[in-house]
């Protein structure tokens, strides 16, 4: 929706007070933002180029012009570029000393590309600014870097910052003593809405109204709500909710609309005409009829021009005001929005997907998904034939965020194949790069990782050719197409791989030179993410931090300057954190899940899509305060994870199936462990039933989750002393490993696993004999993974080397029982040398049974120091958490003690040789 500028066009109604060109409020709060600016502005750089970003309302075209407004005092000039002039503006100033050019909604400007090369042009002197408003950069903003002809031996000077809702230190500048405000400076969004308040109701000439409002502390409105709620409250008497008052000023206004359409000659719908024109964005004479023709609305006889006045008149002002207006109108009526999108030229339809996109951004309330269904209507028209049209396709690719709406992402992956296919006959090498790239992403997401690796491969070897001829220029959309070459790895199992093309980036990204950050960032903070994920895949422990908390570092830089893009990117790799969890260090992985959980929660609340990320970051949340032993706080955190997926599962039963399951095994498992049995069965049985239909209809996907629900239940009943029915989950476990590892080796681990539990499990029955078999194997499984990946594998062996050893024991074999006891003690000290605090819980396990299985051979003078080594390491984790260790500690202290009565006391009395497994 372009800007209606400082003409007066727009504006009978109350709610043009609220465009930021009528400055009705005096500009507030924004002291650290305008000194950044200008700053920015007074650099020595002969052109410097910045974006900034911030949903719609939080106060950037206002700030924009209060930047111009006292640039010009110093002798710049400023030009707030409109729509369709970009290359003029910049030929305006091509003389001028210091000129500053603001291009809003600059990622829906055709004509941007074309301004940018411009500007490149040879200046004969001075210093050219280009400031470019967007509420988000996303992939439109990194393609500016190598599709034009601006950094072609040279790198300008390019920077990126964000507008907070809030407004930083208060509204202390808008305090205006002669409107009758309170003597103390005002503090707060209160003060905000009652400066707001004071204001409109001077223009208007009516009464300041009474301010109830109290901002809540974990919320943070933008200004134009609170404007909004401000001239609500002086139209109506009292101040509303920020979150309700523009859709209360638009039903306000509304109301009137139909009397003074036709008051001015207008037969037909005058809210369907607005809803057009609005969101075709031309005020021209020839737009206004044009959305007359479409909402099927006409002027009455010689009433052309005063229609047309009318039209313009009652436009809404602010742009989320006709996002809200064009919502509400098209969910009610799917026929307008057929005729809105019916044979739209190239330019009309890009400025259609620009409107939605921005709606989508902002999501207004609506019964349905207008954002999604004016995406897909428009670029389903779209023509695909001919190399004139892919320009104008990849335009379209890159300006459309991926999570905008429900519908958004099926329609951009169809039109994605609809513009590989043409670029394949009709692109350059550059554009079959660029979406080869896009394909190969898209075919992973269908689960299509083979196919996709084939184009994804093709992709990087067109860039790797162009980046030979102009390496500075090509090398942001090769470390693309790396990084995505790396997910199709990754997607058919090939880590190794994935790992090499990930480190590859990192080097490319070091090259940048420091002008090219935004554009080098994003990618670097990409590659070390995943090859995070990566490192811990392959067993590459010792590296997975210190890529994590780099990535995190640059994912902070990025989110400051973007937050839409960047701040779920932050939440997710905070979530990988969660490894220090599995490492043993809780207390470490803990700030970054409540910061995760913090950051979703704050996007949750604005877009509903984001719930089912919060519902993970509580998940990982509640597993951490599981490790540190916080019972009763991980419940509570995994309870609301639940209800989340309940809540999403009833909305879409189907696609949220898998993360449903999830939630209910893993507050089953905690239920399990603290002794809340019967809770846990319900739960853990729910997600078994689910995974066991999933596992039917996908089984290549699902039957990993199937068999560990299968264990987990069995585990739970075992602990109720069920072990007929839990040996049979086992059993079954154990058979949908057995034919996941013979597809794919990767599985050998969790077979390995099941194995040992299924012995166990006969243990439990004092089926001693068939608990040697699974147990065994799982041991010689083990060896032979140990011995190609020993960082990997190393836990696991140690583990079934202690099951085995007590399997041994309970046939009776206790010097047999030795050996591969006393190896698991090597292997745990070696590991808890490395990792003490996941490690040293295992190794005081089994140093306590080895002492029982010294103590069933006679050897009761060995035994003594291992089971006294094994009270002191317990004694020393009770010490830290009661909760979780108490009951380890209280039983390696009665295995010294029975050591020590045999001592003390020959001969021994008969012990019990039985030891203590998990």
């Amino acid at each position: 929706m372009s800007r209606p500028g400082p003409d007066g066009t727009r504006g009978a109604s109350p709610s043009a007070l609220l465009a930021p060109e009528r400055a009705t409020v005096p500009f507030t709060g924004r002291a650290r933002e305008l000194a950044e600016l200008r700053a920015w502005v007074r650099s020595h750089d002969p052109l410097a180029l910045r974006l900034v970003c911030g949903l719609g309302g939080v106060g950037k075209t206002r700030l924009a012009l209060e930047l111009g407004r006292r640039l010009r005092r110093t002798g710049w000039t400023v030009v707030h570029v409109p729509p369709g002039q970009e290359v003029a503006a910049v030929e305006r100033v091509a003389d001028v000393r210091r000129a500053l050019l603001v291009v809003d909604d600059a990622g829906f400007r055709p004509g941007l590309p074309a301004m940018l090369d411009a500007a490149g042009a040879p200046r004969r002197r001075g210093r050219l600014r280009i400031l470019c408003l967007a509420r988000t950069g996303g992939q439109w903003w990194p393609r500016e870097r190598w599709t034009g002809s601006l950094w072609a031996g040279r790198t300008p000077s390019v920077t990126q910052m964000a507008l907070d809702a809030a407004l930083e230190g208060g509204p202390d500048v808008a305090y205006d003593p002669a409107l009758g405000l309170a003597a103390e400076p005002p503090d707060g969004e209160r003060a905000v809405v009652e400066a707001a308040a004071a204001r409109f109701a001077r223009v208007l000439g009516r009464p300041v109204p009474r301010t109830a409002y109290e901002s809540a502390p974990d919320r943070r409105t933008r200004v134009l709500d609170l404007h909004a709620a401000a001239l609500v409250g002086v139209l109506d008497g009292e101040v509303p909710d920020p979150g309700a008052a523009l859709g209360l000023l638009l039903d306000r206004e509304r109301a009137g609309w139909a009397a003074s359409a036709v008051e001015a000659g207008l037969a037909g719908d005058a809210e369907a005409v607005l809803t057009a024109a609005t969101l075709l964005g031309d005020t021209s004479d020839a737009g206004v009829r044009a959305a007359l023709r479409r909402a099927g609305a006409s002027p009455a006889a010689g009433r052309d021009a005063d229609v047309t006045a009318w039209v313009r008149r009652h436009l809404p002002a602010v742009p989320r005001l006709g996002e809200l207006l064009v919502s509400r109108v098209l969910a009610a009526s799917p026929g307008l929005t057929d005729r809105c999108t019916r044979d739209l030229d190239a330019d009309q339809a890009f400025a259609v997907l620009g409107f939605a996109t921005a709606m989508g951004l902002d999501r207004p309330a609506a019964d349905r998904d207008v954002t999604g269904e004016l995406t897909e209507a428009v670029a389903a028209a779209l023509p695909a034939r001919t190399a004139a049209d892919l320009p104008g396709l990849l335009r379209v690719t890159r300006r459309l965020p991926r999570a905008s709406a429900p519908l958004v992402v099926p329609v951009l992956d169809r039109l994605t194949h609809r513009v590989a296919e043409l670029a394949r006959t009709e692109g350059d090498v550059a554009q079959r790069a660029e979406t080869l790239g896009d394909l190969g992403a898209v075919l992973i997401a269908e689960g299509e990782p083979d196919a996709a690796l084939t184009e994804l491969e093709e992709s990087v070897r067109l860039w790797r050719g162009l980046s030979a001829q102009d390496a500075d220029r090509y090398r942001p959309p090769l470390c693309t197409a790396l990084n995505n070459l790396a997910m199709g790895y990754w997607a058919v199992g090939r880590h190794e791989d994935a790992l090499g093309v990930q480190e590859e980036v990192v080097a490319l990204c070091r090259r940048f030179g420091p002008g090219d950050a935004p554009w080098a960032d994003a990618e670097h903070a990409r590659a070390l993410q995943n090859a995070g994920v990566s490192y811990t895949e392959l067993g590459r422990t010792g590296e997975i931090e210190a890529a994590q908390r780099a990535s995190l570092d640059l994912y902070r830089r990025l989110a400051a300057g973007d937050p839409v893009q960047y701040e779920p990117r932050l939440a997710a790799v905070l979530g990988n954190f969660e490894a220090l969890t599995e490492s043993g260090r809780p207390e470490d992985a803990l700030p970054a899940n409540v910061e995760a959980v913090a950051i979703r929660r704050r996007l949750a609340a604005d877009r509903p899509e984001h719930l089912g990320e919060l519902a993970w970051s509580l998940g990982q949340l509640g597993t951490t305060l599981e490790a540190l032993g916080r019972y009763e706080e991980a419940g509570v955190v995994l309870v609301e994870a639940l209800e989340i997926q309940r809540r999403l599962a009833k909305e879409n039963e189907r696609g949220t199936r898998p993360d449903l399951a999830g939630a209910l095994s893993a507050l089953g498992a905690l239920y399990s462990t603290v002794g809340r049995a019967d809770e846990s069965l319900r739960l853990e049985r729910e997600a078994l039933e689910i995974r066991r239909d999933l596992a039917r209809e996908h089984p290549d996907k699902y039957l990993h989750y199937l068999a560990h629900s299968l264990s987990n239940l069995g585990v739970t009943l075992a602990r109720r002393g069920r072990y007929d029915e839990a040996v049979l989950l086992e059993e079954e476990a154990v058979a949908v490993r057995r034919g996941l590892a013979r597809q794919n080796a990767r599985s050998l681990k969790y077979l390995a696993q099941s194995l040992s539990n299924l012995g166990v499990r006969y243990a439990d029955l004092g089926r001693f004999e068939e608990a040697l078999r699974p147990t065994q194997e799982a041991v010689d499984m083990l060896r032979r993974l140990v011995r190609e990946e020993p960082e990997k594998y190393r836990t696991g062996l140690a583990e079934a080397l202690a099951n085995l050893g007590a399997t041994l024991l309970d046939l009776g074999r206790a010097q047999d029982a030795l050996l591969p006891m006393r190896e698991a003690v090597v292997m745990r000290r070696a590991l808890a040398l490395e990792n003490p605090d996941k490690h040293r819980p295992d190794l005081a396990l089994a140093l306590s049974n080895l002492a029982s299985a010294l103590g069933a051979v006679g050897d009761n003078v060995t035994a003594l120091g291992h089971a006294r080594e094994a009270v002191e390491m317990r004694r020393r984790l009770a010490a830290d958490l009661p909760e979780r260790y108490r009951a380890e500690l209280e039983r390696s202290r009665a295995v010294l003690s029975r050591i020590d009565a045999a001592i003390r006391n020959p001969p021994p009395p008969a012990a019990d040789p039985r030891p203590q497994v998990r």
